[in-house]
């Protein structure tokens, strides 16, 4: 179902920036403003100028991004290889104590419409993401971040585990410590075993839903303006970074929601609201996460805090069943998730935050960082703070493989994909 090839990737030249650490990136829809500006400075020619760029007197910021590939291609700050590659991708990662590896392989993923089954989506879109990244490949002709994509089985993995012997063709660690290895594989042989072992496994979106749509747009542009479909022109296929469902080193985190804007907001008021649907356990503040986690089940369970040090663990009632509560379009399997479970019952029904509200981005914000969340509420900035659990990575398969997409912001896979190790720049 899947059909990939190799590509030419493009590379920094180490010999001209030096320390990879300092022009790599994360994607760029994780980065903060604060991050941005630290990327900024950390090197003149980070890839932030590439994927984040900026508005000058010159010209505007897609029209600047092309000029500065265009000017680091002539000058060598950017070389491409000189054969079609895949390249083996492998991050080395400390979570809770335990080293990880994960490991996946990046290369050009042909684009089928999402209807087609072949490759399938998680989340919804937004459009201002999904026009904003458009635009930009417009003006480069460019994959700068890598989409993120899972598939199912071990076999693909055991046929690329004898390159992680040799030396990596580049190496760096990202600004949490984790490192990320890249191979250059150009054997015509395993190129070929893995295109034909893959062939047969749908993809899922992981990360880059609105560059993967971006270039799926592009992609439409394109045989509008040459009015011919070419199945091996540049722009049918889309960078990816593949990786399996089985991998050990495959980590979900959750996201977080912080609350605002909720008219004649009470604390009792809401707790006796939430109080109809769920078990209500008071639990000191500094234990509310690691209460919730350790209370993951299967009933959607998150924690609930307030401001002022007052939270809460919150249980769905056993006599509550999401697929009869839950008013949302899709399978009984998504209506079960915890995360349909906040934005279906606890945003929308009960709090009036429907899902045109959550992405105007007036009543709800998104964090991963639970202690600065806490802050965000105590000082008014947000009202309240509902704590998660991360959605299992066999639920963003068996909800997927339905047809289904989860609300924004569902998943967190970590780490990022490093952006900057291996681009693409369309023949």
């Amino acid at each position: 179902m899947a059909d990939i090839k190799p590509f030419r990737g493009v590379f920094y030249n180490q010999e001209v920036v030096g320390d990879l650490s300092a022009v790599v990136a994360p994607p760029y829809d994780v980065i903060s403003p604060e991050d941005e500006e630290y990327y900024r400075h950390a090197h003149p020619n980070n890839v932030i100028r590439l994927i984040l760029p900026t508005e000058d007197s010159i010209g505007d910021k897609y029209y600047n991004a092309a000029e500065i590939l265009r000017k680091w291609l002539a000058t060598g700050v950017l070389v491409r290889d000189n054969q079609d590659c895949l390249y083996l991708c492998v991050q080395e990662f400390m979570f809770r104590g335990e080293w990880k590896r994960r490991f996946g392989f990046t290369c050009l993923v042909r684009l089928e419409e999402f209807g087609s089954g072949k490759v399938r989506p998680h989340e919804n879109t937004l459009p201002k993401p999904l026009e904003d990244r458009l635009n930009l490949m417009r003006a480069t002709r460019s994959n700068f971040d890598s989409v993120f994509g899972l598939y199912a089985g071990r076999t693909i993995p055991e046929m690329l585990v004898s390159f992680v012997a040799a030396p990596p063709d580049a190496s760096t660690t990202d600004r949490d410590g984790a490192w990320c290895h890249v191979w250059r594989m150009s054997d015509s042989h395993v190129i070929q075993n893995v295109a034909e072992a893959i062939r047969d496994e749908p993809l899922i979106i992981a990360d880059g839903h609105h560059r993967y749509s971006a270039a799926l747009a592009y992609r439409d542009e394109m045989r509008a303006i040459h009015g011919a479909h070419d199945p091996e022109a540049p722009w049918e296929y889309v960078m990816m970074t593949l990786v399996s469902f089985d991998d050990p080193g495959l980590v979900v985190l959750p996201t977080h929601r912080l609350v605002r804007n909720i008219a004649d907001f009470s604390p009792a008021r809401i707790t006796a609201q939430i109080g109809e649907f769920f078990e209500l356990k008071e639990t000191p503040a500094a234990q509310l996460e690691k209460e919730v986690a350790s209370a993951n089940g299967t009933r959607a369970t998150f924690g609930l805090y307030l401001g002022n040090g007052i939270s809460y663990v919150m249980r769905l009632k056993p006599t509550i069943a999401p697929e009869n509560m839950v008013e949302i379009p899709g399978s009984d399997a998504l209506k079960r998730l915890d995360v349909s479970v906040l934005h279906g019952l606890i945003l929308d029904k009960l709090l009036g935050i429907g899902a045109q509200q959550v992405a105007s981005g007036n009543n709800v914000g998104f964090t991963r960082d639970v202690e600065t969340a806490m802050h965000c509420v105590d000082n008014g900035e947000y009202q309240m703070l509902l704590v998660m659990n991360p959605t299992k990575v066999d639920q963003i398969m068996t909800v997927t493989s339905m047809g289904d997409r989860l609300p924004q912001k569902s998943t967190f896979f970590y780490p990022k994909l490093l952006t900057g190790l291996v681009m693409r720049v369309m023949d």
